[in-house]
């Protein structure tokens, strides 16, 4: 019974196997770039890179380059120290250096003092006169004299160039630009007045 059972299940007695199914190929993931590829990612980091180097040398020479109207800042900023610092330049202004004591050093930031720049002191009669020079350094004329006094104060003057007129405080605060030598002067002698009514000179 058995084998006429077996029979029935096999047919003719043979076994054919069911067909072995073919596997879909798996995508290779890990393929790696190609060249194209790997030079647009080379190109794009190089951008980045330019780009944030460039805004690097944008605020060094936002802080750095000196102009009539933040020297006083820059100068402070740039060299903080607990002695008097003299700012100097010769020839049209545009060389200028550093002087710490016995030690001189180039200015090594950028400098845009206008052109055909003039400083003007006051004389013992209360007249604001043109100051030339002031002095040498190597036979070169000196043309710009300004010291940082380690109590905070400054060198009290006048400067002009192509941009307008601009009175220095003594003490403390910025430039201010002025319309002409009559209000530099108003400015500059009223402080005197001030500070030696009130007792606070010292």
């Amino acid at each position: 019974m058995f084998k006429l059972f077996l029979k029935n299940c096999l047919g003719n007695g043979e076994f054919t196997p069911e067909p072995r199914r073919q596997s879909l190929p798996i995508p290779n993931f890990s393929k790696a770039f190609t060249l194209i590829e790997l030079i647009i990612v080379i190109l794009i980091i190089s951008l980045v890179g330019f780009m944030v180097f460039s805004e690097v040398v944008k605020q060094e020479q936002k802080v750095d380059t000196l102009k009539i109207s933040n020297l006083s800042n820059t100068l402070r900023t740039l060299f903080q120290s607990d002695e008097d610092i003299e700012f100097f330049c010769i020839e049209k202004s545009t060389d200028c250096y550093i002087a710490k004591g016995a030690n001189i050093t180039p200015y090594e930031g950028n400098i845009a003092l206008g052109t055909a720049l003039k400083v003007y002191k006051m004389d013992k009669e209360n007249h604001l006169v043109h100051v030339e020079e002031f002095g040498r350094i190597k036979d070169k004329k000196i043309t710009l004299r300004y010291t940082l006094y380690a109590n905070g104060s400054s060198t009290q003057m006048v400067l002009e160039n192509n941009q307008g007129l601009y009175y220095f405080p003594s003490y403390f605060g910025e430039a201010q630009e002025v319309e002409d030598l009559d209000v530099a002067k108003e400015l500059w002698i009223k402080p005197q007045y001030n500070i030696k009514d009130s007792g606070n000179f010292y």
